[in-house]
C-alpha cells in the first residue's frame, strides 16, 4: 500500500497556498478571469445525406471523400462507415444526452469540436489556447477543456463558451467535471509539489490540494454517485490508484490495498476508466477494480480482461463503458519493445471481461489507398451501446469509424 502521494494537510498547509480567481475580462458576454476581452464564435460543417461543407472552398462527405472547389485533389478513397473529421483530436469524450462525440483540437485551429456521428455535422468552438485536456459534466450537457494554465468552460448545448480563467498555474495534464461547477486537474508535473487543483467555474477561485500532491501525468476520473475522484498515480513506483473527495480543496481519501500485486498500467499507462454507474475501474494494465464507499471493500482487485497475456507491454490506450449493453469496448495496444505495436478493437462482457468481438485496426484503414499506419486514439459506445466509435489517424488525416 502507497501512501506517500496522499499527505497529512499539517505538513502542506505552510507550503501551499489556495490561489485566487479571475480580473473579470468579457468572454462571448460572459465575466472570464483574464483581462482580455475575446469574443467567440461557431462554425458549422453540415452533411446532408454524407456530405460536409466546411467552408466556402472546401466540402468534406461524410464518407470521408473530399473534393475542392479550387481545383484541388479529390479524395474518394473513404470507407463508407468513415466520417472523415476536420481537424484533429487532442482528446475526446461521448456526450450520452446529446448523442455527440465531443472533441478539442489543436490543428488546423484550437477548438472544441461536436460532432453528429449519425449526419456527419461537426460544430466548432474556438478555443483561446491550445488544448492538452478534456472532460464533459455527467448530465452531458457542459465541458471543460484544460490548457496550459487555463481552462475553458462550455455549454455543449449552445456550443457557446461560458467562463475562461488563465490563472490555473500549471499546464492541466487531465481534468475531470461535475455537476455543480467545480473542476478538478492535474498538472502536467510535480513542479511547486503537483497538487491537484479545484476550479470554481462560476468564479473561477481555484484551490490547491492540502494533502494530494506530485500529481503531475496523473489521471482523473469522477465518481458522481460518490462524490470522489479516483486518480491514476503514476508518481508513485509501482503506480497506484488513490481517492479524494470533490471538496474545494480537495483532500485525499486512501490509497488501493495493494502495492504492485496487480497490473494497473506502469507510468505509461493512459488511465482509468469508470463503469456508468461508477461499480467498478478498468485500468490501463487491463485489470478490473471494484468501488466502495468504504475503504475496506473499495479498489479490489477482481480480474483481467480474459485474453490477458501478462505481458506488462501490453496494455489499454483508452476504453468506453455501456451500462445498456453491459459491455467495455477498449483499444490494446499489444507493443512490444522495439518491434512497433500491434493495435485492435475488443468488446467484454461486463462483469466477467469474456472477450465477445476482436477487430484489429488494420482492418479499419479509414482509405483504402494510404498505406500509412493507422492509429487508433479514442473509442466510445453510443448512449444505448447499439453502436461503437473509433477516431484513428492515419497520416495526417483523422477520422471517424463506427465498427
Amino acid at each position: 500500500m502507497n501512501t506517500g502521494k496522499i499527505l497529512p494537510i499539517f505538513l502542506m498547509s505552510s507550503v501551499l497556498v489556495a490561489c485566487g480567481g479571475g480580473t473579470g475580462a468579457s468572454l462571448s458576454g460572459v465575466t472570464t478571469g483574464t483581462n482580455a476581452s475575446t469574443s467567440t464564435s461557431t462554425s458549422t460543417t453540415t452533411t446532408g445525406s454524407g456530405s460536409t461543407t466546411t467552408d466556402s472552398t472546401s466540402t468534406t462527405t461524410g464518407s470521408g471523400a473530399s473534393e475542392s472547389t479550387n481545383g484541388t485533389t479529390t479524395d474518394s478513397t473513404a470507407n463508407s462507415n468513415t466520417l472523415s473529421l476536420t481537424r484533429n483530436a487532442v482528446d475526446a469524450e461521448y456526450s450520452d444526452a446529446l448523442e455527440r462525440l465531443i472533441t478539442v483540437s489543436s490543428s488546423p485551429d484550437n477548438a472544441l469540436n461536436i460532432i453528429n456521428p449519425t449526419t456527419g455535422e461537426q460544430q466548432a468552438v474556438p478555443l483561446n489556447l491550445a488544448p492538452t485536456s478534456l472532460a464533459i459534466s455527467p448530465d452531458g450537457k457542459t465541458a471543460v477543456v484544460g490548457h496550459s494554465s487555463g481552462v475553458t468552460h462550455i455549454n455543449l448545448q449552445t456550443a457557446s463558451v461560458l467562463d475562461f480563467y488563465d490563472n490555473i498555474g500549471f499546464s492541466v495534464f487531465d481534468i475531470a467535471l461535475s455537476g455543480n461547477g467545480m473542476a478538478y486537474a492535474t498538472p502536467a508535473s510535480n513542479a511547486l509539489w503537483g497538487v491537484l487543483k479545484a476550479i470554481n467555474l462560476g468564479t473561477g477561485e481555484v484551490k490547491s490540494s492540502l494533502s494530494v500532491v506530485q500529481m503531475g501525468g496523473s489521471y482523473l476520473q469522477l465518481a458522481p454517485n460518490q462524490n470522489a475522484l479516483y486518480i491514476y498515480d503514476k508518481s508513485t513506483l509501482p503506480v497506484d490508484l488513490i481517492k479524494t473527495d470533490t471538496a474545494s480543496p480537495p483532500a485525499g481519501l486512501y490509497d488501493s490495498p495493494y502495492n504492485g500485486e496487480y497490473d494497473i498500467g506502469g507510468s505509461s499507462g493512459k488511465g482509468l476508466w469508470l463503469t456508468e454507474d461508477g461499480g467498478y475501474i478498468l485500468t490501463a494494465g487491463e485489470t478490473l477494480f471494484s468501488t466502495a464507499t468504504t475503504q475496506d471493500q473499495d479498489m479490489l482487485y477482481q480480474r483481467s480482461l480474459s485474453d490477458d497475456d501478462n505481458d506488462p507491454n501490453t496494455r489499454l490506450l483508452h476504453a468506453d463503458n455501456s451500462q445498456e449493453a453491459a459491455k467495455f469496448v477498449v483499444i490494446l495496444d499489444k507493443g512490444i519493445t522495439g518491434t512497433g505495436s500491434e493495435y485492435s478493437l475488443k468488446t467484454y462482457a461486463m462483469p466477467t471481461l469474456n472477450l465477445l468481438d476482436e477487430k484489429p485496426v488494420s482492418d479499419l484503414k479509414p482509405t483504402s489507398t494510404s498505406d500509412d499506419p493507422v492509429i487508433p486514439q479514442f473509442v466510445f459506445f453510443n448512449s444505448d451501446g447499439t453502436k461503437r466509435y473509433a477516431v484513428l489517424k492515419q497520416g495526417t488525416g483523422t477520422y471517424l469509424i463506427n465498427f
